[in-house]
């Protein structure tokens, strides 16, 4: 083994056990996270994990999900059919926007659905990021404009699923359609277990009603968004439910996932 693979191996384990011992398994975490809360860390190591494989997106989706937790939110209890199977996973949604001049950069609210499960030693984390209620999801290796709608690209719903342990998988969203659609609640979010609220940050709970039919492919490294030539195809499914969620404002351009 060169030394190369030797510290991308190694690296993979320390990832992975990091996250073995930090997620809760669904129904467990069921109070607001403090700053040293196991779930938050967890986001952060899949955020810095994204981050390295170059993937600023999804590294910022689990970043402010740590930082919805540490904000205050409590995941509700959803139920997903994964490739036919029935599974119970922890979820909630955060919804993003700027109090500050970046805001006109942005689009107005992006919001993502963060759900998982432990099942054994396997971590199972499903990701699906859209600016709009309801989209289609679009494989990001081929997102460009229509011709017809400029905005196509931007408008469109993206996805991803992790199984991180022993064997780690990355997949995907490449075709289906997903709904993300706040259904006003709003509330003041609860003061923190630590009792100090995130910096620059603006917090209130809300719901969000959710629906998935997502198809996903695998790619052909843990940290690759290249697909497998040949790769399976995984279906995701849920039915109409609700889930809580939290708006975070920002007043602050690179917020952290413990804040401005």
């Amino acid at each position: 083994m060169n030394l190369i693979t030797m510290k991308r191996t190694l690296g993979a384990m320390v990832v992975a056990a990091a996250l073995a011992a930090c997620v809760d398994a669904p129904s467990e975490a069921a109070a607001p996270a403090a700053p040293n809360n196991t779930l938050a860390t967890s986001f952060d190591v899949l955020a810095d994990e994204q981050r390295r494989a170059n993937d600023v997106e999804r590294s910022e989706d689990f970043s402010w999900a740590a930082l919805a937790l540490r904000a205050g939110v409590t995941p509700s209890a959803i139920e997903v059919t994964n490739n036919g199977t029935r599974e119970v996973y922890d979820a909630f949604v955060h919804a993003v926007t700027w109090a500050s001049l970046t805001q006109a950069l942005r689009p107005p609210l992006h919001r993502s659905l963060v759900a998982w499960r432990r099942s054994g030693d396997v971590l199972q984390v499903l990701l699906i990021g859209m600016v709009t209620d309801s989209a289609p999801v679009l494989n990001p290796l081929s997102l460009r404009p229509l011709a017809s709608d400029p905005t196509a690209a931007i408008a469109g719903a993206k996805a991803a699923y992790f199984e991180r342990g022993p064997f780690n998988t990355t997949w995907i969203g490449v075709n289906g359609y997903a709904t993300v659609a706040e259904h006003p609640q709003p509330e003041t979010c609860p003061m923190p277990n630590e009792g100090t609220r995130p910096e620059g940050v603006n917090c209130q709970l809300t719901r969000f009603g959710i629906k998935l039919n997502v198809a996903f492919a695998r790619t052909r490294t843990s940290d690759s968004r290249e697909l497998e030539a040949t790769s399976p195809e995984r279906r995701v499914l849920a039915p109409g439910q609700t889930v809580a969620g939290v708006r975070l404002v920002f007043s602050c351009a690179m917020p952290l996932s413990t804040g401005c």
